[in-house]
């Protein structure tokens, strides 16, 4: 991938959503960004959904029995919100559920 290939067009600025994090998902971005790279935590997620989506491989991850959720707003790039939405649509994972899902496939691929 080039650099120029990192940069966002216009059309595709970013939508304030309010979702419930997992605590402990949201924790752990939170400390990598605060650790090791300038970014925010809506930055890290816009980088776990293009993953996951990029994947093309979705498996459902139920939240876990003891978690509790932090209802947070995150700036979500507007090409990912409309790819999550095809996805719940295709799947009936809400888009809240698949928030979840990339954080979680990406901060098992970063912790291995």
């Amino acid at each position: 991938m080039s650099a120029i290939d990192r940069l966002y067009k216009k059309d595709n600025y970013t939508i304030q959503k309010s979702i419930n994090l997992e605590d402990r998902l949201y924790t752990e971005l939170k400390q990598i960004v605060d650790n090791e790279y300038d970014a925010t935590i809506s930055d890290i997620v816009n980088i776990c959904i293009e993953d996951l989506i990029s994947s093309g491989n979705i498996k459902y991850y139920a939240k876990p029995k003891d978690e509790i959720t932090i209802y947070r707003s995150v700036m979500i790039r507007k090409e990912n919100v409309e790819a999550l939405n095809k996805i719940t649509q295709e799947t009936g994972i809400s888009l809240t559920r698949l928030v979840n899902i990339s954080m979680k496939v990406f901060l098992d691929k970063y912790n291995k």
